[in-house]
């Protein structure tokens, strides 16, 4: 199951810190961060913290170490700051996740799983629950929604700039996720006829009705993303052909993550902080997030506790 603690790891190093998850108040969900309007609780937090300890210590982590649990704690908050960025971008574009979207997805993992009730067995020896396989799930979803945006844009962008003269292989060089060929200005060489007409249906189409000189426009949309294919030359039984992939893996997996998107967020985050609309009410949750964001300690961040907030 994908841990949304993955992507505060890859953008924000972790942070010093200690002290317990606050608990929630009987009366109104206790709220211990803000990003802009919207609120991150305290028994979200909590939820969280409790699966990713767990994961520690399952991994041979210490379970009882105050140090490994300030830090813990520090990248569980940013991980929460940074997912909310991402769902904030998602619903601003049109393609946050929807209810419907995370139940379809428990659905389907508990029919993996031999039903509900083994699925519930199975969270609950990782430290998990229902609650926070939808957390991780919609937070995944958005994840995957927002890069699939953001590399359909990049991919037009190639376009674009292909078409004012930008040379092909300089842009495959500068763009491509293909770390093969983009060195190389993105030549895949002299390909056989007959393996292009055995791959995807889409690709296959596009790149066959390719003339010497031209490239695909739209960029073929495929299980690995954005591609945008240039046709070299041409025999009978070959086609030289040179590529920049713009990745946007589905199934999506944190781990194929390009730079350019985890950039992407980063600068987000960064705007976000710079306008101040990041708020934290409780202590022991690390430095400021903000101050790796933006390179600086950011006067946008309230790191001290505060009283709760009216949700």
């Amino acid at each position: 199951m994908r841990r949304p603690i993955v992507l505060a790891a890859a953008l924000l190093s972790a942070a010093c810190g200690s002290g317990p998850s606050s608990s929630s108040s009987t009366s109104a969900p206790q709220v211990i961060a803000r990003v802009g309007t919207t609120a991150i609780t305290a028994d979200a937090f909590a939820v969280r913290l409790r699966s990713t300890l767990t994961a520690v210590g399952q991994a041979g982590g210490p379970s009882n170490n105050a140090a490994m649990t300030a830090q813990v704690r520090a990248s569980v908050l940013r991980s929460m700051l940074i997912d909310t960025v991402i769902a904030q971008e998602a619903a601003a574009a049109g393609v946050a996740a929807t209810d419907a979207e995370v139940q379809a997805q428990v659905d389907a993992d508990a029919q993996t799983a031999g039903g509900q009730s083994q699925l519930q067995a199975q969270l609950a020896s990782i430290g998990g629950s229902l609650v926070q396989l939808r957390d991780e799930i919609r937070s995944s979803l958005n994840e995957q929604k927002l890069e699939d945006v953001f590399a359909r844009q990049r991919a037009v962008e190639i376009e674009q700039k292909l078409a004012s003269g930008s040379a092909f292989a300089a842009l495959a060089m500068q763009y491509s996720d293909d770390s093969t060929t983009a060195p190389n200005g993105g030549t895949l060489g002299a390909v056989p006829r007959s393996q292009v007409q055995g791959d995807d249906p889409t690709y296959a189409a596009a790149v066959m009705a390719l003339k010497q000189g031209q490239h695909t426009d739209p960029p073929v949309h495929d299980a690995q993303g954005y591609d945008v294919v240039g046709l070299d030359a041409s025999t009978a039984t070959t086609l030289t052909l040179r590529h920049i992939i713009v990745n946007a893996p589905t199934p999506y997996t944190v781990k194929e993550r390009p730079r350019w998107f985890a950039a992407a967020i980063f600068e987000s985050l960064a705007q976000v902080c710079s306008a101040g609309q990041i708020h934290i009410y409780i202590a022991n949750v690390g430095d400021d997030p903000c101050a790796a964001a933006a390179g600086t300690a950011s006067p946008g961040v309230t790191a001290t506790p505060s009283p709760t907030p009216t949700p």
